[in-house]
């Protein structure tokens, strides 16, 4: 294994995959990601790369807890925990969908802990000064299990239990930033199909290997 590191993340890599220091698997390659897009690595380096992908993961917990804070003033405090929920749940399995450049420096922004932090602290302190006791309480609630990402590991458990095709969730994050980079750098992906495949037969490998254990 490589440790690799940067200034602006650290993951470890192994011949079938990238874990990022926060828990995030890859199941993609710095060597994959030089055959995809022949280039790319030139101007961004692979850490870079892998870093914008994980902003675009952890904005479910983090645009779920703006959402919840906004709409609680506005709305029944229920009715925002469950909408920022249906949000989270729809965001994190589709999110893949939406990745542009422009908005990727914005969610690294909103995924800072200061932000989070002084956007609780800010939003419960008000809510507070109201009497709103009920939104207090979810609000704290809600905080706890999107910083810690309790619901995207819930999320995964149950997608665990189904039969899943195509790539994993993080895959197609990373997939999606490379054809966005590739595009805007005017470097075409060498064949667009190739990602898919070393990733399916990195899985198919990885699970081999821990059935031989």
């Amino acid at each position: 294994m490589n440790s690799k590191r940067s200034h602006s993340i650290n993951i470890l890599e192994t011949p079938f995959s990238t874990v990022t220091s926060s828990g995030h698997w890859f199941h993609a390659t710095r060597e994959t990601v030089k055959d995809y897009v022949p280039g790319l690595m030139k101007i961004y380096s692979f850490e870079d790369l892998i870093a914008k992908a994980v902003s675009w993961i952890d904005s479910a917990d983090s645009l779920a807890m703006v959402f919840f804070f906004i709409l609680a003033f506005l709305v029944n405090p229920w009715i925002a925990a469950g909408v920022a929920f249906a949000f989270h749940y729809f965001w994190y399995h589709h999110k893949s969908a939406f990745i542009n450049i422009a908005t990727t420096p914005f969610l690294y922004f909103i995924n800072r802990d200061f932000f989070q932090l002084l956007t609780a602290a800010v939003a419960l302190s008000f809510m507070g000064i109201s009497g709103m006791y009920l939104a207090v309480a979810l609000g704290i609630l809600l905080f706890f299990l999107f910083k810690i990402g309790l619901l995207r590991r819930l999320w995964d458990k149950l997608d665990s239990n189904r039969e899943k095709s195509g790539l994993p969730l993080n895959d197609r994050v990373l997939k999606m930033v490379l054809v966005r980079y590739s595009i805007y750098q005017n470097i075409p992906p060498k064949e667009i199909e190739k990602l898919d495949r070393h990733v399916q037969q990195s899985i198919i490998d990885y699970n081999r290997k821990k059935k031989k254990k």
